[in-house]
């Protein structure tokens, strides 16, 4: 059983382009395929945790040939410890693509090297059928050898971004944080990088994937204003930027960045959420239309 919460009119985002390089089209978009977002499934012990995330592999195998699944990226504090391992079997069983992001709770268990071994496999055969290339990059920050974890899928006209901006601090209280990674190398580098190469093409819109939200008070008010910096100047290029890590479903427009924070509930905590996104385009333009699936 599962109970569907279609998401006010607000939540269709359109992305425009730039320049108007060709002649804008004004026909109503059409459906073309949905992905679907997961959150915190927090595989690292109790059953009822790996028995809410196969609910959710089930519902989306069963739902994918209907609702035109194409993708699922899952947001972070996917499983730690030897949960890593029963996570990735669960989410292997997925009929579709899918993409993992890293989270705070992976690194603090000190699993950030694990996390490589476990999911290289699911990466190269990412690489091998898709456009997908992974950023995971060895840097130095303030004396420690980091193990960032960024990646960037070209797929139908979109380009969709993972970023890691899990702070690596030892702190109980700043760990929950996010932190850009401004360093040689690091995730904001990264990012900046894919925004500058992008072209006028009104269909390459942006879509970002992160475990902690960019926004809802994770970054300092210098790291908001580094992010907006980047941002900002696309007029709407950037999609929208998917989440977890909160532990509740949330919607925040970040107006001087130009685009719109989608946060997902955790699938191992209260309600069991799944969040299916319809892309709708024309020749000028994407639409994104949320939804919320409770599963029971």
């Amino acid at each position: 059983m599962h109970r569907l919460i279609p998401l006010v009119a607000a939540s269709l985002i359109s992305c425009k382009p730039t320049a108007e390089v060709d002649p804008v089209d004004t026909s109503p978009p059409e459906f073309e395929f949905s992905f679907v977002v997961l959150a915190d499934p927090h595989i690292a012990g109790p059953l009822e945790h790996e028995e809410r995330l196969a609910a959710a592999v089930e519902w989306i195998n069963a739902n994918a040939s209907e609702r035109s699944i194409e993708l699922v990226f899952i947001v972070g504090d996917i499983g730690w410890g030897d949960g890593l391992a029963t996570a990735n079997a669960l989410l292997s069983d997925l009929d579709v693509p899918w993409v993992p992001i890293i989270g705070d709770n992976e690194i603090h268990f000190g699993d950030e090297q694990n996390w490589d071994t476990v999911f290289a496999p699911q990466f190269e055969a990412l690489a091998a059928t898709m456009d997908f290339e992974r950023g995971q990059v060895e840097v130095e920050e303030d004396g420690e050898t980091l193990y960032l974890q960024n990646n960037v899928l070209t797929y139908r006209g979109l380009r969709w971004v993972g970023l890691d901006w899990c702070s690596r601090s030892e702190s109980d209280l700043l760990s929950e944080f996010a932190e850009l990674h401004d360093t040689p190398g690091g995730s904001l580098p990264f990012l900046s990088g894919l925004l500058a190469d992008m072209e006028a093409s009104i269909q390459e819109d942006v879509l970002l994937f992160s475990h902690h939200p960019m926004h809802l008070g994770m970054f300092d008010t210098d790291e908001m204003a580094a992010l907006t910096a980047l941002t900002g100047p696309l007029e709407g290029r950037v999609a929208g930027a998917y989440a977890g890590h909160v532990h509740l479903n949330a919607e925040v427009a970040v107006e001087d960045g130009g685009y719109t924070v989608w946060a997902t509930d955790a699938t191992w905590d209260d309600e069991n959420t799944v969040r299916i996104v319809d892309v709708s385009a024309n020749a000028s333009t994407h639409v994104y239309a949320q939804e919320l699936v409770i599963l029971d």
